[in-house]
């Protein structure tokens, strides 16, 4: 999960510079961590025991993180940045406002299929960072919303109506993502079917609600 050219994180946190020869071993480390909070919470976790669960030492994780807090917002920031970097290429592709919209819900349940731990961590503890920190996860995560309630406002209004939100379209975006996010709730492969079924049938439902909507093939 490699930070896309959003802004370079390394201008906007306080720990060190990472090479980018050492990018792959920021990635691994990121994702471990992302598992130990994801099971026992940002509080619980200490970097001790990020250390030993990685089988290195305190300093080595400190050459990559300047604190707990610090790799919170890098594990938030990456996670984001990568997520909006997938979906505004996925946006760009031609097609219909309601093919969009699918490709856009299909992308993020892609996603989440690969970063479960990732967005879970995204989701509980945005809260625990410090106002610098939130204020910059906040801020893409925003980007992500603008880009999704651009293409819903399309869906309901027509590609004429760009992306000017009106209190429909805003609600049915914010309705959207609470299913998007709480998926991690229930979702279970070998009982649900893959992450592609259910994107389309997502999509019946938005389209066409919970009446008019057909079995997805």
């Amino acid at each position: 999960m490699s930070a896309p050219r959003i802004a370079p994180i390394d201008d906007i946190r306080p720990s060190r510079l990472v090479r980018p020869s050492s990018q792959k071993k920021l990635d691994r480390l990121l994702s471990k961590a992302a598992a130990l909070i994801a099971k026992n919470g940002f509080n619980a976790m200490t970097m001790r025991e990020l250390s030993t669960a990685l089988g290195m030492s305190l300093a080595g994780l400190y050459h990559y993180f300047a604190s707990k807090e610090d790799l919170l917002f890098q594990l938030q920031y990456r996670t984001f940045a990568a997520l909006l970097e997938q979906q505004e290429k996925i946006a760009e592709q031609p097609g219909t406002p309601e093919e969009r919209l699918e490709r856009l819900l299909t992308g993020h349940l892609q996603f989440y299929s690969r970063h479960t731990n990732e967005l879970k961590v995204c989701t509980f503890e945005l809260e625990s960072l410090g106002p610098k920190p939130y204020k910059l996860a906040e801020e893409i995560r925003r980007r992500y919303y603008r880009l999704m309630a651009s293409v819903v406002a399309q869906v309901i209004d027509g590609p004429a109506a760009g992306a000017r939100e009106t209190r429909q379209s805003r609600h049915a975006s914010l309705y959207i993502f609470g299913m998007l996010n709480w998926i991690f709730m229930w979702y279970d492969p070998a009982r649900h079917g893959s992450v592609e079924q259910i994107g389309r049938e997502m999509r019946d439902m938005l389209l066409h609600g919970l009446k008019g909507t057909k079995r997805s093939g």
